[in-house]
């Protein structure tokens, strides 16, 4: 009798199971199911799909968080080096440093130099507001170019101006989005998918295992891919390694598993 190989879904991380189940869903799809006898229980399986999608949409909120934690910490660090560095030349001798460092310092202090450990949305307007209070005012503007502190200056306005545009972007997306429970819906898709795979091993003991192996190749291809992949992962993590920032797991080339 023909076996489907098997692999641990939970292993899966939410970036990869939809993707995964897809691929799963138009592999059965293709070996035309109900002329094969299991029509019924694909039909279950293949219900999840506006699901997987809005799992796939959540984990790209996932990732968006990551990204604008990321791109906070870059504003936060030009700012604090701009604060650190004019603070450090006000208590130099050499007057023509230290009045250029008082000017920069007094305008930081206008706008408060606690401005890196606000809020995302208190940050975000306050640097608005020091940009633009500082392009106001020349003379601040010469003093970042005399203590080499304009290419700072520049990219902290940049990311501070690419932060907003990607949290505005995530909190639209995010009020338009239905959230779902993730946990629970995949533990009920990986039951329809292991139903599936004892249907389609008992439908090839009843009607002939010939017309069933094209079928469980491509899914065997699939399934094998994936149990290495998670295989080798797993072994990485007993070593001690950190896995939780490595890359997804590269989806399998369709003409290996076709």
């Amino acid at each position: 009798m023909a076996n489907i190989v098997r692999f641990k879904f939970p292993g899966l991380w939410n970036s990869e199971y939809p993707l995964v189940v897809e691929r799963i869903i138009d592999i059965l799809e293709a070996h035309e199911p109900h002329n094969l006898h299991f029509g019924q229980s694909f039909e279950r399986l293949a219900a999840f799909r506006p699901l997987l999608a809005k799992i796939e949409t959540q984990e790209n909120f996932d990732q968006d968080s990551a990204l604008l934690s990321e791109l906070d910490q870059q504003r936060d660090t030009f700012f604090n080096i701009i604060h650190a560095v004019s603070k450090a030349f006000q208590r130099t001798p050499i007057s023509e440093i230290s009045n250029h460092a008082h000017r920069i310092m007094t305008m930081i202090k206008k706008h408060g130099k606690d401005i890196a450990s606000a809020n995302y949305t208190a940050e975000t307007k306050r640097l608005y507001d020091l940009v633009a209070d500082v392009k106001a005012q020349p003379d601040i503007m010469e003093s970042l170019e005399a203590l080499s502190l304009t290419p700072l200056f520049v990219r902290m306005d940049e990311v501070n101006k690419e932060f907003d545009r990607l949290f505005m972007q995530r909190s639209q997306r995010q009020a338009e989005t239905e959230k779902i429970n993730i946990h629970a819906t995949r533990l009920e898709c990986d039951k329809a998918i292991t139903t599936l795979w004892y249907v389609i091993e008992s439908c090839c003991c009843e009607y002939g295992e010939q017309n069933y192996l094209p079928l469980i190749s491509a899914i065997n291809n699939l399934n094998t891919y994936y149990k290495q992949q998670l295989a080798a992962r797993s072994a990485r993590r007993k070593a001690n390694q950190n896995v939780s920032n490595e890359k997804s797991i590269e989806p399998m080339n369709d003409e290996v598993s076709d």
